[in-house]
């Protein structure tokens, strides 16, 4: 049996305060309080095999400490204390004098959720996020990059009920009835839902990406980034006049593709040059949060989408979750496996995407699918990296400026410390 042992691990949550992001926070609090975390065990046939109960995983000494970060700082406080009435919960629910519960009391003892502010639509506000964790924090574990926004407008009935009666489960993978707001802009003056969705967290990887490189060098593991994407991506811009997603109707799905494609060319980048930092692309299927609720009103729309949720699973379909605790899974597995069994390339090299699904009887798994290219623009990914990069450097300069010191966080150079490629 192989022993898995780690540093601390210091982990970064955006959007944590709710949904899936506080879901995150919870599944990974439950799972580490165990010896042996049925999310540690290796799911992929990377090393034949290596099944459950072969890697001894104790996280009881080194401790986490879990970084809240979010826009609101009052939801964020109020997340963090359910959080540790959670884990507190469930630790009390293990036997008494069990060597499960006294592993659990141990591992409590070292954990530490801290939250800070980062608002993702305003770049000064991720730098200094940056800057604070840098001064706090010796390295970065973890970075889970899983805010996001949709600017919806409203239901479109009609073609919910088409979309319906031709496909239940089309209408739920793929709605074409949520009607999206078009044009709306970021203070930055930057396209709303792409810098919150795609350049935010962007920017917030490269602001703490030393943190992410001291974590490799003090492990001799490598930093995880994790962006989380969707089910329900659709290259629906223009890349010649409308990569920041204004004129587009689909803003939403077409900045979840636009994730696709950058996080494959990270990743590709990453294993070509110091290999610090492992990129992996996650998505959490389908589950009721308050995003898609703000269109549902009054409020027996929510119970009845709620129904039609559970007669689609019924027929079949994976990818519905009730459960923000059960939707985190791939983000928890892909965050505690230990490195060398998560597959980089499947299906003759496609990069994959680690889906959280379930059975009708609502047991979760995970699901992987490809990555695939997308023929009309198929240098995409590298134009998507390119452009955040050179507005990264233009913020980072301006703030440079602006305060007449550097950002205390990251230079300007490209990706990996090197130039930017071109």
């Amino acid at each position: 049996m192989a022993q898995f042992t780690h540093t601390r691990l210091i982990i970064v949550v955006t959007g944590a305060n709710g949904g899936v992001g506080f879901g995150v926070c919870h599944r990974l609090l439950v799972q580490l309080s165990e010896r042996n975390p049925p999310d540690a065990t290796p799911r992929f046939d990377i090393k034949p095999g290596c099944g459950q109960g072969e890697i001894e995983y104790d996280a009881s000494a080194a401790g986490v400490t879990i970084i809240l970060a979010c826009r609101d700082l009052k939801r964020a406080e109020d997340a963090r204390a359910a959080l540790y009435g959670l884990l507190d919960a469930h630790i009390a629910s293990l036997p008494e004098h069990s060597v499960a519960r006294e592993y659990a009391l141990e591992f409590r003892k070292k954990v530490q959720l801290e939250t800070h502010k980062l608002d993702l639509s305003e770049t000064r506000s991720v730098l200094q996020f940056g800057r604070e964790v840098s001064q706090k924090y010796p390295y970065i574990s973890h970075l889970i990059c899983n805010a996001g926004v949709a600017k919806y407008s409203h239901l479109d009935f009609p073609k919910f009920f088409r979309q319906c009666f031709e496909s239940p489960t089309g209408a739920i993978h793929h709605p074409a009835f949520n009607i999206q707001k078009t044009g709306t802009m970021s203070t930055d003056g930057l396209g709303y839902v792409w810098q919150c969705n795609v350049f935010g967290h962007y920017a917030l990887f490269r602001s703490i990406q030393p943190l992410l490189s001291k974590y490799s060098s003090k492990s001799s593991t490598p930093a995880r980034v994790l962006w989380t994407t969707s089910i329900d991506v659709l290259p629906a811009y223009n890349p010649a006049d409308d990569w920041q997603l204004t004129k587009t109707d689909a803003s939403y799905q077409a900045s979840k593709f636009q994730l696709d494609l950058m996080s494959r060319e990270l990743a590709r980048r990453s294993s070509e040059d110091d290999g610090k930092v492992v990129h992996v692309l996650v998505s959490p299927g389908i589950t009721a949060t308050k995003m898609a609720a703000e269109l549902l009103r009054p409020v027996i729309l929510e119970w009845l989408m709620l129904l039609f949720f559970y007669f689609c699973r019924l027929l079949g379909s994976p990818h519905v979750l009730f459960s923000t605790y059960k939707a985190a899974i791939a983000a928890s597995n892909l965050t505690l496996l230990p490195i060398e069994h998560i597959p980089r390339h499947i299906d003759g090299g496609a990069f994959p995407k680690f889906s959280a699904q379930n059975d009708r009887w609502g047991t979760e798994s995970i699901g992987v699918e490809a990555v695939t290219e997308w023929e009309d623009h198929p240098g995409e990914g590298k134009e998507i990296i390119d452009r955040c990069e050179r507005l990264y450097k233009a913020f980072v300069g301006a703030e440079c400026k602006t305060n007449g010191v550097g950002n205390g966080v990251n230079g300007v150079n490209g990706i990996n410390g090197a130039s930017v490629h071109s």
